[in-house]
């Protein structure tokens, strides 16, 4: 057996050499984690905890509480892999694989002078807090800036799929005192049919309406055997500009999200009319809304719980790569198979107020689209199911997500009687 994997103990065992080393007079710390992906923030947190005293243990997370907490499709690396991984480390001593959602239990246990976590976590969002003060436990938050994740390095990958299938090349297109940008591969089917021609676009009456007003609509058309959506703005508004909405599509796909692909965008006068047109391509499922109207009933109690994780694990995803959605609503959701599947069964559509944050995103700016969120799934599903998706969304407990919580039910305040928020139901305005 190599030393790495002797490091890897039972809980039993564990005990045995915590016991010996308090013995002689060694100073215990404690961190835990799911460690699935590692990486660089990982090791900067755990050399940084082993610094605190001279005997480090490191609690894993098993598959299934990582599944409870992360959503399907997590983990990635089983946890005997993250152990192992663990365990290689010259600044770890002793790995346990656990199986609780927090490590409360554990704590007890093992009783270490120190509980060490990384800087994503302060004392009033620890899990464990009243444990480790009940136990007198050191806390320390250590390991630099949060500037790594495992989801992180998810949506690298899948930005990196994404490319090698064919990245979205948009370049910049000029006709007929319109301009704006076009994607280079869609090009050559949209001129071969005359679909690159902006009073074209803005004032066809062929394919069928959508959805619109006078001012602005959405016609889907068929170009080549190919379904478009073609947005028409009459006049054009500096925030509903189509070129802004045209990188917000490039943007979000380029990390790793679902979104239409972006066919054309374009701004010009049709008539003496200021016009701007977004076109995009058609993307499959219907809208959450629809899907959870005529699923959701159906479905078990597991089932609801998979779908209720798939939401909030998206939306999470997508903050955590600094894209806040503020308007986001259920109809904003295209459903391919089924919500489950979290950010690789859900298609984001309607980006024009999509935004980026410099920063890591607080509650107050997450606030406004998760309490539109709430507020657009209020008619078709209980407070409970909301709540479990607002519990996915914050790591899988709302124990310590009251800032949180709070910040939505401010936010619901404030616009549930506001435009398509004003006949979406009654439910009570604290809950999600």
């Amino acid at each position: 057996m190599s030393d790495a994997a002797a490091r890897i103990v039972t809980e039993d065992v564990l005990l045995e050499h915590v016991a010996k080393a308090r013995a002689a007079g060694r100073r215990i710390v404690f961190t835990n984690g799911a460690f699935d992906l590692l990486h660089v923030g990982h090791l900067r947190v755990l050399e940084a905890a082993a610094e605190l005293g001279d005997l480090l243990v490191v609690g894993v997370n098993d598959d299934p509480s990582v599944r409870r907490l992360r959503g399907r499709g997590r983990p990635v690396v089983p946890a005997v892999e993250r152990a192992a991984l663990i365990a290689a480390l010259r600044c770890v001593d002793h790995v346990v694989v656990f199986a609780d959602d927090t490590v409360d239990r554990l704590l007890a246990a093992v009783k270490p002078d120190v509980h060490a976590k990384g800087t994503d976590y302060a004392e009033r969002s620890l899990p464990e807090l009243k444990t480790n003060q009940a136990l007198g436990v050191e806390m320390a938050f250590v390991g630099g800036p949060k500037d790594h994740s495992a989801t992180g390095l998810l949506a690298r990958a899948a930005a990196a799929a994404t490319v090698s299938g064919g990245i979205d090349r948009v370049v910049p297109w000029q006709q007929g005192g319109a301009e704006g940008y076009v994607l280079d591969r869609a090009q050559p089917r949209l001129a071969e049919h005359g679909w690159l021609d902006l009073a074209r676009l803005a004032t066809t009456d062929e394919g069928r309406m959508v959805e619109g007003t006078a001012k602005r609509w959405v016609r889907r058309i068929e170009v080549g055997g190919t379904a478009l959506y073609v947005k028409v703005t009459r006049p054009t508004e500096k925030k509903r500009s189509p070129l802004t909405e045209i990188e917000n599509h490039v943007a979000l796909r380029a990390a790793g999200f679902r979104a239409p692909e972006p066919w054309l965008a374009a701004v010009g006068d049709v008539d003496g009319v200021s016009t701007g047109v977004l076109v995009t391509r058609e993307a499959p499922g219907p809208g959450l809304d629809v899907w959870l109207r005529a699923h959701l009933e159906t479905c078990s109690v597991r089932e609801r719980q998979d779908i209720a994780i798939g939401i909030g694990l998206a939306v999470r995803s997508l903050h955590s790569a600094r894209f806040l959605f503020p308007d986001l609503q259920a109809w904003h959701l295209l459903v391919d198979g089924s919500p489950a599947g979290g950010r690789g069964a859900l298609t984001f559509i309607d980006l024009m107020r999509l935004e980026r944050s410099g920063k890591k995103i607080a509650p107050a700016a997450a606030a406004k689209g998760l309490a539109a969120l709430a507020l657009s799934l209020r008619p078709m599903t209980e407070p409970r199911f909301r709540l479990a998706i607002v519990r996915a969304y914050l790591g899988g407990t709302l124990r310590d997500g009251k800032p949180w919580l709070e910040a939505i039910r401010k936010r619901i305040e404030k616009v549930k009687d506001r435009g398509t928020f004003r006949d979406l139901g009654t439910g009570g305005a604290g809950d999600a």
